[in-house]
């Protein structure tokens, strides 16, 4: 498979910065395009007042907006990648996968928050959506440290 293009799930958070870094390396290896996607979760409220939680909207979407300037700014400055950002807004599932149907990616890479089963079945799971409905290959990265849990009686 020619990676010419890699979309990255970014957040700013550990994961996403495990999932960054690991991207970068494949994408400066390949020559790959680098797309920094970062979704603001939208919550509608019972009222039809859409707000992310704890801040107002345009705090959020600016805090969002410098995030993705500073990590494009640092890649840049580490060597020759051209790194391309979006800023989006609804469910990550959704609207990353929307991306990825309007600018097919090589690959997609997302972070794992490593959720527990009933984390998982409460919260959902960001890579698992991505993983399950992307048309591409996706690469779920691991960050350093994440808890282990144990298999039960499932067997292999």
């Amino acid at each position: 498979m020619a990676l010419t293009s890699i979309l990255v799930a970014y957040d700013g958070s550990k994961h996403s910065e495990a999932a960054l870094a690991q991207a970068l390396d494949l994408a400066r290896t390949a020559g790959a395009t680098l797309s920094l996607v970062c979704v603001i979760p939208v919550i509608a409220a019972a009222y039809g007042v859409e707000m992310p939680p704890g801040d107002s909207v345009a705090e959020t979407i600016e805090a969002a907006r410098r995030m993705l300037a500073e990590a494009k700014l640092k890649i840049e400055q580490g060597g020759p990648v051209r790194v391309e950002t979006t800023l989006l807004e609804g469910d990550p599932v959704d609207q990353i996968l929307d991306h990825a149907e309007k600018h097919p990616p090589s690959l997609i890479v997302v972070g794992s928050r490593g959720l527990s089963d009933a984390g998982r079945f409460f919260l959902g799971s960001v890579s698992d959506g991505i993983l399950h409905h992307a048309r591409c290959s996706v690469l779920v990265v691991k960050s350093p440290g994440a808890p282990r849990r144990g298999r039960g009686s499932r067997a292999l």
